[in-house]
């Protein structure tokens, strides 16, 4: 166990500096180790520590916590107030990387998904947000201990591989870095003010940005970034083609079908290979993952096919806008020639009444 924190060697010694007693062993027990030893090895809780229910950090109760409601009676209808308190187990749980049994405190709920997903491993190395959220900090404590050993960094370096990524992740990082700031510094300011449209600021906060400097770009919405220049704040325009991505991912969503069976497939050869005793197993992520590359390549496939429906389409819309454009002259000319015989109309009726009133007017013979 001690050859999981060979990176600091102060959790081993939870004892004092100059004590003659041995060294106490680690524990896979959060809350047996030194703290202070923790925070040099361990990286923070995203969450952090339990505020309500602070019992649950002592083991894997899976956001669980006291429920309060009101007994209420058949006859009378009196409430009185109760609580309600998690199902929760004290087992021994087997970890396959480190071949060992963990004793946990563990909720009914989270012992039915370990046997669900297949074992303690790999209900600790989920990465959806909520899983982290209900693992809490021994919990945090078991997965990162368990992403020490051998086996699951083998396991890692495998996924890499197959991804087409370099074994070590922070090289990943450092390259998608230098990219995104050769991206930003390869435009030249002209283009960026061609690009962008500037920030109306009222003066309250002002940043100045040195002319030496790269640009600094922020992420606001999908294709829509806020930039630090040397000119001041500015954000990128909306592109005039906005109008036709829904039009294209209503005729995408059609086209879906030949897509899913695509994929079906694709899912049914990877369950064969792994079927196979000497293939490397694969995660729910990392299966996952390959799953939607697949879907994205065959996607990519059908752009052209989108493409010559979506002329079609604005064929279709531009032949309606000439027949709208035809029916209001048509309309208009309608219109004006009512209005014509209608003027007419009126000028022969004044006519008439004024040859009445004139013929009852005459006057008198002598």
């Amino acid at each position: 166990m001690t050859a999981l924190f060979r990176r600091s060697p102060a959790i081993c010694q939870c004892q004092r500096a100059f004590s003659t007693s041995t060294p106490r062993a680690v524990s896979l027990q959060w809350d047996k180790n030194d703290p202070e030893a923790l925070a040099e090895v361990l990286p923070p809780y995203p969450y952090g520590p339990t505020r309500w229910y602070k019992q649950s950090r002592l083991g894997l109760y899976g956001g669980q916590r006291i429920q309060f409601g009101n007994n209420v009676g058949e006859k009378f209808k009196t409430k009185s107030r109760r609580t309600w308190h998690p199902n929760i187990f004290t087992r021994k749980l087997f970890s396959k990387s480190l071949n060992r049994v963990v004793q946990v405190r563990v909720s009914s709920r989270v012992l039915r998904t370990i046997d669900k997903l297949g074992g303690l491993d790999e209900y600790l190395l989920g990465e959806k947000e909520a899983r982290i959220k209900e693992l809490g900090e021994s919990g945090w404590w078991l997965r990162w201990a368990i992403m020490q050993t051998p086996t699951i960094q083998r396991r890692f370096r495998g996924e890499r591989t197959r991804l087409g990524l370099a074994a070590n992740p922070e090289k990943n990082e450092v390259i998608e870095e230098a990219f995104q700031n050769l991206a930003i510094a390869e435009k030249s300011t002209e283009q960026l003010l061609e690009e962008t449209e500037p920030i109306a600021m009222d003066g309250a906060f002002t940043v100045e940005q040195p002319a030496n400097l790269p640009v600094i770009k922020f992420r606001v919405a999908p294709g829509k970034h806020v930039m630090l220049t040397p000119n001041g704040w500015r954000r990128t325009r909306p592109s005039p083609d906005h109008w036709q991505k829904p039009i294209k991912e209503k005729i995408a969503a059609e086209i879906t079908g030949p897509v899913a069976r695509k994929v079906q497939q694709y899912a049914k050869i990877l369950d064969k290979e792994q079927s196979q005793p000497d293939a490397v197993q694969l995660t729910e992520y990392s299966r996952a993952r390959l799953i939607s590359l697949a879907k994205q390549q065959y996607k990519a496939e059908l752009a052209p096919k989108i493409e010559a429906r979506f002329s079609k389409h604005l064929s279709l819309l531009r032949r309606k806008q000439t027949l709208r454009t035809k029916r209001k002259v048509l309309r208009k000319r309608k219109l004006t020639g009512r209005s014509q015989e209608k003027t007419e109309q009126r000028m022969n009726r004044k006519g008439q009444e004024l040859a009445k009133s004139a013929k009852l007017v005459a006057p008198a013979k002598i």
